[in-house]
């Protein structure tokens, strides 16, 4: 059975393996999972399985104000309508752990995420998905499943995500990072 909850101190050692693996050794740190517990307009939730996590989601939530400092999209019209939002909802960082894949356990996951969004009175629910250079969206099927809806994709949008001179060092393709940034997006 899966459990989500919220990320607790102890669960950060798991999660945070999850990440290295699943994210890259430079996208998330230790500091970014206990900040995710304390801070307001920010939550992480854990999907527990067999009493261990097994994945995560670290959401943010915040007016058309933090669109630079969490979306960063380019001047298009997708941009335009998330500063017209009032509150906006991002799925930030979603992962799984490899061995926990193909048992619904990031469609839970995400779908609680949105039901606290939208109780917490956001008018948007986002996500900007990673899509490789092997052309696969990491967690297009789930956003699909969700109702969200893709736009635009920017090529080395993770480069700007991390704070690192070489761009971000992609489980995939090294740095720096040739992926994409694919954003999806849902009125709530």
């Amino acid at each position: 059975m899966i459990e989500v909850r919220r990320l607790r101190r102890e669960d950060v050692p798991d999660v945070l393996a999850i990440s290295l693996v699943e994210l890259g050794e430079d996208y998330l740190d230790e500091d970014d999972f206990l900040d995710a517990i304390d801070a307001e307009g920010q939550f992480c939730n854990v999907a527990v399985m067999d009493g261990r996590p097994v994945g995560f989601a670290i959401c943010q939530v915040f007016g058309p104000e933090g669109e630079e400092e969490f979306l960063h999209l380019p001047d298009c019209p997708e941009r335009d309508q998330v500063l017209s939002m009032g509150r906006i909802g991002l799925l930030d960082s979603v992962s799984v752990s490899d061995s926990a894949k193909g048992h619904g356990i990031g469609s839970v996951m995400c779908s609680r995420c949105v039901d606290d969004m939208r109780e917490m009175g956001c008018d948007m629910v986002c996500a900007m998905a990673w899509k490789s250079v092997t052309g696969v969206t990491n967690i297009a099927g789930i956003l699909r499943k969700m109702g969200l809806e893709e736009t635009v994709a920017v090529q080395g949008y993770w480069n700007t995500m991390v704070d690192s001179p070489e761009g971000h060092h992609c489980p995939v393709c090294g740095a720096p990072c040739k992926c994409y940034g694919v954003f999806w997006k849902r009125l709530l």
